[in-house]
């Protein structure tokens, strides 16, 4: 669950085929392998089978809890020792029966229900929302994520990825003070002293909090949920953000323009 679009994940399920390509000694797999992947290159396809084996792109939903001080930050019960190398998926099985504890299930079952506010996104996004609830009525909570958020215009907005660790969001929070907006928010000297100060102060008191310059972040819990329904996970919707063609559909496209030189 580490890409923003649906196309980023064919062209990431792509790449761990070719990978098994070119370790591949059995030529019926090669062949097959092969032609997955010009599947891939070419077309927008959510779910292949090789040897076998299906592979699915699916989507997951994310929340994060609100007070009226904003959203939740991580807990003092969260793990909180890593940094932006581990993979918070590795090793999970995502099976809607298996058993859970109690706040778990309560959190799942909370989650089931919900659907986008009508008010606050395109109806095609809504509608999508609502009939998922039908269409893939169980579900799996994922690793808790973590990532920075910034208040905004009276509302908070997420500024970074999702992360395994509380820690790992800090060090990107300092990352983007320390190098990002020096080099890319057009700032002065005082300025850009103020940000560096800034991530100081999260480096000595690991704080989920911090002010800068009139700017407030904070490091904020997430909750992803991955639906399932009768035939497994739920694939990408079609009111998903998905604007990538296929990769040799999109080079064809600049070819086709002029726009890029045909292959020798």
């Amino acid at each position: 669950m580490e890409e923003d679009t649906p196309q980023a994940a064919r062209d990431a399920l792509a790449h761990r085929l070719r990978k098994r390509l070119a370790m591949s000694t059995d030529a019926m797999l090669a062949a097959e392998l092969a032609a997955v992947g010009q599947v891939l290159d070419w077309e927008k396809v959510n779910e292949v089978t090789v040897a076998g084996r299906r592979h699915r792109v699916v989507r997951a939903d994310t929340f994060a809890r609100f007070s009226e001080d904003g959203p939740e930050p991580p807990r003092p019960s969260d793990p909180d020792t890593g940094t932006g190398g581990q993979s918070r998926d590795e090793g999970v099985v995502v099976d809607p029966g298996s058993v859970t504890g109690p706040a778990q299930a309560l959190t799942r079952v909370e989650l089931l229900t919900a659907y986008y506010p009508s008010a606050r996104v395109p109806a095609e996004v809504y509608a999508d929302s609502v009939a998922a609830i039908r269409s893939h009525p169980d579900g799996v909570l994922l690793p808790t994520e973590y990532a920075v958020s910034e208040l905004v215009g009276g509302g908070w907005e997420p500024v970074s990825h999702h992360h395994a660790s509380p820690q790992a969001a800090r060090d990107q929070l300092c990352f983007k003070f320390r190098y990002m907006m020096p080099r890319f928010g057009q700032l002065g000297e005082e300025e850009i002293a103020a940000y560096g100060r800034a991530a100081d102060k999260v480096d000595a008191t690991r704080a989920n909090e911090v002010t800068v310059l009139g700017r407030r972040f904070r490091v904020t819990r997430v909750i992803a949920l991955l639906r399932f329904g009768m035939d497994g996970p739920e694939p990408p919707r079609a009111s998903d953000y998905d604007p990538e063609p296929p990769p040799e559909a999109h080079f064809s496209d600049l070819r086709a323009r002029g726009l890029l030189p045909e292959p020798q």
